[in-house]
């Protein structure tokens, strides 16, 4: 499902995308969205007593910063594969992100994992035990993720379907 807004240009003008998948927890999303809300309104209606001083702004301050990062970095991973390198955004926003050149990607490989486990968590985590050296990009609540090794780092992506995402990059990177 494309939104037209979505469409990326590729550096060599081409506008179609050879693969891309998109991972992503709709009831998580709207969670975010409640409590981000919930903190908002907090510093809107929080009563103003003058003789407290000016700690209360700061705690406004910091309520509409947490308010507003919830709407920012609500979980989703895309990743999109262009004729020379992957493209790779998390967030709802897509401010966070990164492209991975495929002379770069020694493998990759559809992984089941744990996520509380292993990283600690959904999100953008450093990994331990085993997965020591990985980052790992995750917005569902799942324990199917894409891994993808390259010369320098280690990437673990939440992933609806690794196997097929699997078959896919490793045609189009050319990897055996």
């Amino acid at each position: 499902m494309e939104h037209p807004e979505e469409i990326l240009v590729c550096q060599d003008g081409t506008m179609e995308p050879l693969y891309r998948y998109r991972d992503r927890s709709p009831f998580l999303n709207f969670l975010l969205i409640l409590v981000g809300i919930m903190f908002l309104w907090m510093a809107v209606f929080m009563p103003d007593d003058p003789s407290v001083g000016g700690w209360m702004w700061a705690l406004r301050l910091v309520l509409v910063f947490f308010g507003l990062l919830m709407v920012v970095v609500m979980p989703e991973v895309t990743l999109t594969a262009w004729d020379d390198h992957l493209h790779i955004r998390y967030g709802w926003t897509k401010l966070i992100g990164f492209n991975l050149s495929y002379e770069k990607i020694k493998s990759i490989k559809a992984v089941e994992y744990n996520p509380l486990k292993d990283f600690g968590g959904w999100g953008i985590k450093g990994g331990g035990g085993e997965w020591k050296g990985w980052i790992a990009f995750t917005a569902s609540i799942s324990n199917k993720a894409l891994a993808i090794e390259t010369t320098e780092k280690k990437y673990l992506l939440g992933c609806p379907n690794p196997e097929e995402a699997e078959a896919m990059l490793r045609n189009i990177v050319g990897l055996r």
